[in-house]
């Protein structure tokens, strides 16, 4: 989860860009309390099913806040499809930020990877798109596996950098992508 930075997602009235972060805070506020069985609305009936467990939430972001919020919120961090070169670091911040806020065990650290294995052009012309609005840098960046050995490299670069679950999520919309895929993980 994270609050995000591309302004065609905030544009309903009330909900602009500008206080995002702060609406965020108060809405996983409200998550908790609905998850731990606190009444909703004006009613005294909870909105969920006694013995409820809280939904583990990952949080991820290029700023110190997203580390607070991790630490105070969530399970772990959760980073993007960039190179390793640049979630790395992130990861490291994330596990000293967990420590330093004095939580148990080790946040779950978690990497999205794209991937188009059949059709790799439209793979990449789907994330420029998707990122256009991002900042320059991460639409530039974004890193997209279009071969067995890409496929191979990621799981082997992120196995040693001790990331706990890799979510290879496809570029494309083609269904059979998914075969593609578990060919060459499993």
């Amino acid at each position: 989860m994270g609050v995000g930075s591309r302004g065609d997602e905030f544009t309903v009235p009330g909900h602009e860009l500008h206080g995002h972060g702060a609406r965020l805070e108060s809405d996983l506020a409200t998550y908790r309390e609905v998850w731990a069985g606190a009444p909703v609305g004006n009613g005294p009936n909870p909105a969920v099913p006694s013995g409820t467990r809280q939904v583990p939430m990952l949080f991820g972001g290029y700023s110190a806040h997203a580390l607070d919020r991790m630490v105070r919120w969530g399970e772990g961090y959760i980073g993007g499809s960039l190179p390793s070169s640049t979630t790395a670091p992130r990861f490291e911040a994330a596990k000293r930020a967990w420590h330093e806020a004095g939580r148990q065990g080790a946040p779950k650290l978690v990497v999205l990877a794209y991937f188009a294995l059949g059709a790799p052009e439209a793979g990449r012309a789907n994330i420029q798109d998707f990122y256009r609005l991002a900042p320059k840098e991460i639409a530039t960046n974004a890193v997209l596996c279009t071969t067995r050995k890409t496929i191979e490299q990621t799981v082997t670069v992120y196995t040693d950098l001790g990331i706990d679950e890799i979510i290879f999520v496809s570029a494309v919309d083609d269904p059979d992508e998914i075969t593609r895929l578990a060919d060459i993980v499993t």
